[in-house]
Order: structure tokens, then C-alpha cells, then sequence
């Protein structure tokens, strides 16, 4: 062979080195890029975040103090406490798959926050059914709860509390303060018409008893928001845990209810609510009357406010069965009442009952001998001396 022949020949086989190189470079460049692009880029690294059940993010909640008020609505020791309770005194029970500190941890959680069961779902990663089922549970043993604790405190009044003091011996008889309030609710289409308030809203027309701490020691519920305040009471005096007042004693009301026994009403056609003596105060004996017993009886509309800042469900109940709203209404009346109770345990200053150098009982008795128009009148004259 010539050597022109074999220099042909070796740059023939360069040449096609060179095209193989530069076909496999075009193939493998090609699959990485298919791969590059087909795969997401997240699994190239490692998750930013770890995953957490919803039992660990109940557990983390319950480590943090500030975590456990934001999403549950209490401090840990609360939560503890509330929990001890339920599983001990009121039929909560835990299963192999769902324990009840995650089943309380969930009702708190939507209830304090209103959320949907949609974001339960997404949150603790259970079954529709299953959130169902442990939210009915919770509900039914918050139910039992509330029949031992939305009670008066002390049945019997024997001593004069702090915020009435100022005003003794004139309103010594009071033990509370009643009104109603309007709360959202989901009613099927039969029934809605009942429940549409003056406002055009569907809602349960709930009525309430608090004391001088801001306790419930009364709710009544189940009342279509169609219903007059007046008749919402006369339907929940008829029930057997209403703690009607005994002689002599009474609750403060609005003009909305009658005067009666053991109900003491402002003077009607007279300036009444606190906003209208901020220009021009107090001048008349019922215009006096009426600012003292606005400003006692603003512990049941202070009360109602702290309930529903507090637990955002009752801007609107979620869609249950009727008897299901109403108990969780109840509910977080109850857990009101507990957290309250807890704080008045841990600072018994705030609340501490006090002596008087009379014997008030001997004020409670004449109150019981004379129509409630009568201690109307004697009250106004006496505060206004």
C-alpha cells in the first residue's frame, strides 16, 4: 500500500471518531437534559422541611407555650388539665389509631380557629369520617363536662362580691346579669325560615346567665334566632337546670324582658346604655339608676365578647346536624368557664369575696317583700343621696 493510500485511510478513521464522539456527546447530552427537565427539581435535594404527623404537631404545639395558646387557646398545663379531666370524669377514650390528646388537640384547634374540615384533613392527615366520629366524641364528653360547670359557683350567694361592693348595700340582691346573643348557624331549608333574625341572618338566639366573674352559670340553646328575647326565657325557665333566683335575690336585664321577681329591669323611655352619658352624665335619680345598672350588667355583653374573640367558630357554626352546633356552642362555654376558673384558682385576689358590717341578709330579705318596681325605686334613691 502507497503512503498516500495510508493517509487516506487514517484521516478517514479520525473523521469518524470524531462523529461518533460527537454523536454519543448529542445522545447523552440529550437524555440528561430529558432527565433535567422531566423530573422535578425538589428531588435533587433533600425536603427543606421535615414531615410532621399530625400527633408530632400536636406534641410540638404542646411544647411551646406560645404555639399551644395561638392554636389551641390555652398554655400547656391548661390543655394537660382540661385533657385529665375529659378522659377521667366524662367518657373520652383513645383508640389504637387516635389518641384523645390528638382528638381534644383537633376540636380545640378548629374550634379556636375555625377551621373547616377540609383543613383538618389536610393538618392531621385523617379521613373525613374519622375527624367526624372524634369531633363528635369530644363534643359529647365537652357536653358533660359543661352540665358540672356551667353551674352558679355557690348556689346560695352567702357572700358580697368585689365589683358590688362599691354600690352596697342598694344592689346585694344581684347575682348576675342575663341577655341573649345572636350566633351564626347552618339550618336545611325547612327549617331556615324560623331561624332568620331581623338581620336576615340564620342564627340560634342563645341566652345566657354570667355572674360577677364573667362565668356562665346558665346557657340556653336550641332558639331560632326568629324568637323574641322574652319568650327565649320563658321557654329556658321551664327547663330543669334554669337556676331560677331565690327570694330576694335577682338578675340584672334589659329593657328587652320584663320586670318581675327576681328580674330587674332599667326605667324605660330614659337614657340607658353607656355610650349615651359619655356627652352629658348622669342628672336624673333614673338616669342614675339606669348608668349604675348598665355598668353592672356589662359583665354578661363582656363576656359574650371575650367568648367570641376567643373561639373564632362562632362567627359561624359549621354545617352539623342541629344538635352538633349546639353543642359545641356549649363547649366553648364550658372551656370558658374552666379556663376562667383555673385563673381565678391561680389569682384569688381578683376575686375575693368580701365581709360587710351589716347583715346582708336582712337587705335580701326586704327585697323579697316588694315588687321589683319597689326595689327599682328604693335602689335609684339610695345612690342618688
Amino acid at each position: 500500500m502507497s503512503s498516500q493510500e495510508e493517509s487516506n485511510n487514517s484521516d478517514t478513521s479520525s473523521d469518524g471518531s470524531f462523529y461518533e464522539l460527537a454523536g454519543l456527546g448529542a445522545v447523552l447530552g440529550a437524555y440528561a437534559g430529558g432527565r433535567y427537565f422531566a423530573t422535578p427539581l425538589a428531588t435533587h435535594h433533600p425536603p427543606l422541611f421535615p414531615y410532621l404527623s399530625g400527633r408530632q404537631w400536636v406534641e410540638l404545639n404542646l411544647h411551646d407555650s406560645a404555639k399551644c395558646y395561638k392554636n389551641f387557646c390555652m398554655k400547656p398545663a391548661a390543655f394537660m388539665q382540661l385533657h385529665q379531666l375529659l378522659v377521667t370524669n366524662y367518657g373520652l377514650q383513645s383508640t389504637r389509631q387516635f389518641d384523645t390528646v390528638e382528638a381534644l388537640a383537633m376540636f380545640l384547634w378548629a374550634r379556636g380557629t375555625g377551621q373547616s374540615c377540609r383543613q383538618i384533613q389536610d393538618r392531621f392527615e385523617r379521613s373525613l369520617d374519622t375527624i367526624s366520629r372524634k369531633m363528635g366524641n369530644v363534643a359529647d364528653a365537652m357536653f358533660s363536662f359543661a352540665h358540672t360547670i356551667i353551674v352558679p359557683k355557690d348556689p346560695n350567694y352567702t357572700q358580697l362580691h368585689p365589683r358590688l361592693l362599691p354600690y352596697a348595700p342598694y344592689f346585694d340582691g344581684c347575682i348576675g346579669a342575663i341577655d341573649g346573643t345572636h350566633i351564626r348557624a347552618r339550618i336545611n331549608h325547612d327549617s331556615r325560615l324560623d331561624f332568620i333574625n331581623r338581620k336576615g341572618c340564620t342564627t340560634f338566639n342563645v341566652l345566657a346567665i354570667v355572674d360577677m366573674d364573667m362565668r356562665f352559670t346558665y346557657v340556653g340553646m336550641g332558639r331560632a334566632g326568629s324568637c323574641h328575647d322574652m319568650a327565649v326565657l320563658r321557654d329556658c325557665m321551664a327547663t330543669a337546670n334554669y337556676p331560677h333566683p331565690s327570694p330576694g335575690r335577682y338578675y340584672l336585664v334589659d329593657s328587652g324582658y320584663a320586670l318581675d321577681k327576681g328580674y330587674l329591669g332599667p326605667y324605660r323611655s330614659t337614657r340607658y346604655h353607656l355610650e349615651e352619658f359619655r356627652r352629658r352624665g348622669a342628672e336624673t335619680m333614673q338616669e342614675k339608676f339606669n348608668y349604675h345598672h348598665a355598668s353592672l350588667r356589662n359583665v354578661v355583653e363582656r363576656a359574650f365578647g371575650v367568648l367570641k374573640a376567643k373561639w373564632h367558630i362562632l362567627r359561624e357554626v359549621p354545617l352539623y346536624a342541629r344538635e352538633k352546633q349546639t353543642k359545641m356552642i356549649i363547649a366553648c362555654c364550658a372551656v370558658h368557664n374552666f379556663l376562667l376558673d383555673r385563673a381565678l384558682k391561680l389569682h384569688p385576689q381578683r376575686s375575693m369575696p368580701r365581709n360587710v358590717d351589716y347583715d346582708m341578709s336582712l337587705w335580701v330579705a326586704a327585697n323579697a317583700t316588694m315588687y321589683m318596681a319597689i326595689v327599682r325605686d328604693w335602689i335609684s334613691l339610695g345612690i342618688s343621696c
